[in-house]
């Protein structure tokens, strides 16, 4: 699949974005390459190239946060991750494009309007719920790469430290983008023309994006960084909507 100049170029503008968010945030760069790219490309072939450069950007973004994780949230989400994400991935090469490309913009535009106004977590969590939560995360994984808000959310409604959420996503990231790695090998989807390459071709993008966005001091305050990524996903997600109906 040979790309032209100018579509690398959207490619690699589209990358150095999302991960410039992902190292000021600990997530949500495939919250911003999986729709837009998915107006380019089939997901099937997105998804094992951003798996490859999530891996990385994860690995990089955790040796400059380091932290204290919190090995026992680790070792109840990581068994149902798995089973999410295998469970996500034989979605991904079943089901119609058009159903998950549909699927993808009404999720993305939902989080889009939820995620306008930066609400506190006022409630509190059970151990009990990172089963749930974390079979949801990995199926999300798998389909989208975007699980990150399902992990944020419980690990903040577990009343943990901020910093210890932040230090124990990224190893959640790494974690589950190696294993959607494995599972995209085992189905064949990086047999797929040229997609390690591509995934190698946009990886200084990716390490540009995680370096500025580590050492940037933005004007903006958290809220409306916040607020102006709401509006690019509720952008994004009904122009997949769009897209899928059309």
């Amino acid at each position: 699949m040979p790309f032209a100049a100018d579509t690398l170029l959207v490619i690699f503008t589209i990358a150095f974005v999302a991960y410039v968010l992902f190292a000021l945030s600990g997530f949500g760069s495939n919250l911003v390459t999986v729709p837009l790219l998915g107006h380019f490309l089939p997901l099937t072939y997105v998804l094992p190239m951003l798996a490859t450069l999530d891996f990385g950007a994860a690995l990089r973004v955790g040796f400059q946060s380091r932290g204290h994780l919190l090995k026992r949230e680790l070792a109840w989400l990581l068994p149902c991750l798995g089973i999410g994400i295998a469970l996500g991935t034989t979605l991904l090469v079943n089901l119609p494009a058009r159903m998950v490309l549909g699927t993808l913009g009404s999720f993305i535009l939902a989080y889009g309007v939820y995620s306008f106004k930066e609400r506190p977590v006022r409630f509190r969590l059970a151990q009990w719920s990172a089963i749930p939560c974390g079979i949801a995360g990995g199926v999300l994984s798998a389909l989208f790469g975007t699980g990150g808000p399902v992990y944020v959310t419980y690990l903040a409604a577990r009343g943990h430290d901020p910093r210890a959420v932040r230090s124990t996503i990224t190893v959640l990231l790494s974690l589950t983008a190696l294993t959607r790695i494995g599972l995209y090998l085992l189905y064949g989807l990086y047999a797929q023309a040229n997609v390690l390459l591509y995934a190698l071709a946009t990886a200084p993008a990716m390490l540009a994006g995680v370096w500025l966005g580590h050492h940037l001091h933005l004007n903006l305050s958290k809220q409306r960084l916040i607020q102006c990524m709401a509006v690019l996903l509720v952008a994004s997600g009904c122009s997949l909507l769009l897209r899928a109906l059309t």
